[in-house]
């Protein structure tokens, strides 16, 4: 068992270091490193690999447990600096290191707005801040939640201003319940809020591009065409989920099984997302297919 096992790590190398690096993202993630820790690792780790090459070669074999060690801590460290870059808190232009309460913000709609129970939702970016008669560019995505009778004519791609205090994104409470603070941190979206018909202006200007409508216009054929086949509201957000990756219909507590289930993979990975995974790699590899000869041989 013991000689199966070392034949496999021996024949799947990139394993381990892909585990380090996943290691070293979730220790990030759980424990908030500082950037001057992980780049002190990082350069021991590099500093130290590269160290190896000066050793004489027959002398590296004895050293191959220090070498696999320090192979491993530099993953880690990468994978943690990645997930320090990701998330949008270190960033110095995040909106969080300059907003007030009395903070005026321009922002812009991502996508096309999705009808809650009793509002609706846009996911939107932050462009600015208005502070002291002055316009200070800044990065982050809110949620702004709109009373229905207010938000009918919103769009993707619709700028709106307007000066009322964010709150940030929290747990319902319940320590087993779904982390939707951090499902949201994972998209850079950090605060929300809601506006009521008089709270907001909707400016002239907009900032849309040609590709991104194109998408969103197919995929809502798409989910009229699912929505008018499947009558049944938990099928029909579990099909628009695994077959074009759109999550807004699924409800809650199915979400929070298939997580507690170790599952939610599933939903996360739709067919669209497979398929052009599928199509992409078909590209790549086109040029080393087989041509069938006459004879019935093959070549490259």
């Amino acid at each position: 068992m013991a000689n199966y096992g070392s034949s496999f790590w021996k024949k799947t190398p990139f394993l381990k270091l892909l585990l380090s690096m996943m290691v070293g993202i979730l220790v990030q993630w759980r424990f908030q490193l500082s950037i001057k820790s992980l780049t002190i690792l990082f350069s021991i780790a590099f500093v130290s690999l590269a160290s190896f090459f000066v050793i004489p070669f027959f002398n590296r074999f004895r050293l191959a447990v220090v070498n696999g060690l320090f192979t491993s801590l530099l993953f880690f460290s990468f994978g943690a600096l990645l997930a320090w870059q990701k998330d949008i808190r270190n960033n110095k232009e995040w909106l969080g290191n300059f907003y007030q309460p009395k903070s005026g913000l321009i922002v812009t709609i991502d996508e096309p707005p999705v009808e809650k129970t009793k509002s609706i939702k846009a996911n939107t970016t932050v462009q600015y801040l208005l502070q002291n008669d002055s316009a200070i560019p800044v990065k982050g995505k809110i949620i702004v939640y709109f009373k229905k009778d207010s938000a009918l004519n919103l769009q993707y791609g619709t700028q709106l201003i307007f000066k009322k205090s964010l709150q940030e994104i929290k747990n319902s409470g319940n320590p087993g319940g779904f982390d939707y603070r951090q499902y949201s941190l994972f998209q850079g979206i950090t605060h929300q809020v809601y506006l009521k018909p008089e709270e907001f202006e909707i400016l002239e200007t907009k900032n849309q591009s040609w590709f991104r409508n194109f998408i969103y216009d197919t995929r809502q054929k798409v989910l009229n065409i699912l929505r008018t086949n499947i009558p049944s509201k938990k099928e029909l957000g579990l099909a628009e989920a695994l077959l074009i990756g759109y999550k807004d219909d699924l409800e809650q507590s199915l979400v929070q099984s298939y997580t507690n289930t170790g599952v939610v993979h599933i939903i996360a990975i739709s067919g669209l997302h497979l398929g052009l995974i599928y199509w992409l790699l078909s590209m790549l590899f086109k040029p080393l297919q087989k041509e069938k000869r006459p004879d019935g041989y093959g070549q490259f």
